[in-house]
């Protein structure tokens, strides 16, 4: 878990590269109407933008690693 800990905290140095790279592989891939890989770029994109709406909605990297650690303990019985 702490793999996951260290993602979430660190998520805008690794979340924005991937949301432009993602984004211009996409623009990329619809020119040349290559829907398979353009879907996994929308993915990559989609994964990204969650990570950062969830690092800035908990208010930051220790409160967005305290939120998850609350919910992930919420969910095992």
């Amino acid at each position: 878990m702490s793999e996951i800990y260290f993602l979430i905290r660190h998520a805008p140095f690794w979340g924005i590269p991937v949301l432009i790279v993602a984004g211009e592989f996409a623009y990329l891939f619809w020119l040349r109407k290559k829907k398979t890989n353009l879907k996994i770029c929308i993915i990559f994109m989609f994964i990204a933008s969650l990570a950062l709406g969830w690092y800035y909605y908990a208010g930051g990297p220790d409160k967005a690693v305290r939120k998850f650690m609350k919910w992930h303990r919420s969910l095992e019985v």
